[in-house]
């Protein structure tokens, strides 16, 4: 398994990384930084990308994730709030950035007919890829992603939040043995 940070590496904004197998190449996230002009992350072709985990709607996160609907339609996974916060917030994006974006409308509802809504716990596969998304505890419908392909279990907490509020609950902790985190 090889892992590219595409994003998003000592800085806030451009949460983005790329986890290829030898079958399957899956993003993690795919955001923008939005502190004055938009910046995106490393491009990565889409006809290269087999499927897309968006861990919660923070356009950080989620904010470039059309890029990947502009030629070929793939599977995003992601909670069920997460879509829908995903829906409002890059909707807004779109429509309130004074600069130019790569993407359009017409590729953010190609995304989100695309996407597919996962419970926490609920593990599932594509090729030679498992995921199981974890509640994170930071906003509504954000997660973990704990990755296993080729005997390697992986976590990526994405932005997490150890502690009850009213609203949410902590972060849903992974008992089993790791082989790396990504924080």
């Amino acid at each position: 398994m090889k892992i590219a940070f595409l994003g998003g590496t000592r800085a806030i904004g451009k949460s983005a990384i790329a986890i290829k197998t030898e079958e399957t190449t899956a993003i993690l996230d795919y955001g923008v930084a939005v502190n004055g002009v938009p910046s995106f992350p490393i491009h990565i072709p889409p006809k290269t990308v087999d499927f897309v985990v968006i861990t919660h709607a923070h356009l950080d996160h989620s904010g470039a994730t059309p890029l990947f609907y502009v030629s070929k339609p793939i599977p995003l996974y992601a909670a069920a709030p997460t879509i829908d916060l995903m829906k409002i917030l890059i909707k807004d994006f779109i429509r309130l950035s004074g600069y130019y974006l790569p993407y359009e409308y017409l590729d953010m509802n190609t995304m989100f007919e695309y996407s597919r809504a996962l419970k926490y716990g609920e593990r599932f596969s594509i090729k030679d890829l498992q995921f199981t998304l974890l509640n994170a505890g930071h906003i509504l419908g954000s997660a973990q992603a704990l990755i296993e392909a080729e005997d390697k279990r992986i976590l990526y907490t994405s932005d997490i939040n150890d502690v009850d509020t009213c609203l949410l609950e902590r972060l849903s902790k992974c008992r089993d043995p790791l082989d790396a985190i990504i924080v």
